[in-house]
């Protein structure tokens, strides 16, 4: 069983975002606010009880006035009004912090709430930038929260606790606190690190696949083939299919039926070279490479005789699609960009002489 369920159902809740395509900032900024309003409740109701418990008016007060505070935060979390939340929760944490040092001292723990909250002041600043286009000035909150640290350090050093608690009372301050405070900390670490990779991710992506077909690009395929060695490309072959007459379909019927036909070109190639990279190398070509030796190209005649055969249907119209292939076995005194022109080469060989057909020789 996990120790942090909210972690826990933040990664469950993130995959679901995923698949619903639901802004993933404004969820986080959303149940984070609101988690922080019950958050502060719950320990109201813990501190509330400890303070009768182990007789500490001044504890029992301040919570009161906590507990209309926070139920009155929670209202304005549920209206969305995260910005005034925000603020109000940072107040009850730090107040809540000195009340706690002066009733029970520096041994129980209640200065930790505020190197704790340092973590949340960071990434909530970054999310109200993001989502709410305003901040609060983060490196004066910062000191804020140093500050009163120091604060309430110097008080307990030179102040003794205004109540006299018993060993037990103080070990179950010093409990609540440290877990509520590494709570805290672990799951603004573990978003961090969420959106480090998240962010790396979209990055990566936008860098080597395209955009309108969902293939990899030429800038993923020229990788590949480096990373992949000479060796590893002993008796592969490498094709670069060319959509027939493409400038046709686009002055015939518009840019959006051609980007309609690319992709319907782009799934076709993937379902029917399965095994092979297919990747969008520009415009209307696509790059095919076996990958792995010994792959049979005849998958290349199946391809075109496929989509030859397929009715590609945009709106009203039903449009009849050839391709033609060129291809180019490995050969290792060719570097990747001459054994590409030389499938290249019979790619122009291919368009003309007749188009539609898949050419592994020049005559």
């Amino acid at each position: 069983m996990s120790t942090l369920p909210f972690v826990s159902s933040i990664k469950r809740r993130l995959q679901e975002i995923k698949e619903t395509g639901v802004d993933k900032e404004k969820y986080f900024i959303q149940n984070l606010t609101l988690f922080f309003g019950i958050f502060l409740l719950c320990t109201d109701v813990f501190f509330l009880i400890m303070g009768i418990v182990y007789d500490m008016p001044l504890m029992r007060y301040v919570i009161y006035v906590k507990l209309i505070v926070n139920s009155v935060n929670l209202v304005l979390i549920l209206r969305q009004h995260y910005m005034i939340s925000t603020v109000i929760i940072y107040a009850v944490i730090l107040v809540f912090m000195v009340t706690g040092v002066v009733c029970a001292g520096m041994s129980s723990a209640f200065q930790l709430y505020a190197l704790g909250m340092l973590t949340c002041v960071s990434y909530n600043s970054y999310l109200h930038k993001r989502i709410l286009k305003k901040d609060l000035p983060f490196f004066l909150i910062v000191a804020i929260h140093v500050i009163a640290y120091a604060g309430v350090y110097i008080y307990g050093r030179t102040h003794a606790p205004l109540y006299n608690i018993p060993r037990s009372a103080e070990t179950i301050f010093i409990v609540f606190n440290s877990v509520a405070s590494f709570y805290i900390v672990v799951l603004y670490v573990w978003l961090y690190r969420y959106v480090a990779i998240d962010s790396e991710e979209q990055l990566e992506r936008m860098a080597l696949v395209d955009n309108l077909t969902g293939l990899y690009n030429r800038h993923y395929l020229l990788a590949h083939m480096d990373n992949k060695g000479k060796e590893s490309l002993e008796g592969c072959w490498l094709a670069l299919l060319d959509i027939d007459d493409f400038k046709k379909i686009n002055d015939t019927h518009g840019h959006n039926c051609g980007d309609h036909v690319l992709h319907k070109i782009a799934d076709m190639t993937q379902e029917t070279c399965e095994g092979c990279i297919v990747c969008r190398w520009g415009g209307e070509e696509f790059i095919i490479l076996s990958d792995k030796a010994g792959y049979d190209d005849n998958h290349l005649d199946a391809l075109k005789n496929k989509i030859e055969s397929e009715v590609i249907n945009f709106e009203d119209k039903e449009l009849h699609i050839t391709v033609t292939i060129g291809v180019s076995g490995y050969d290792s005194s060719l570097n990747h960009d001459a054994w590409i022109s030389s499938a290249d080469e019979k790619l122009y060989y291919g368009k003309k002489h007749g188009k539609n057909q898949v050419v592994r020789s020049i005559q």
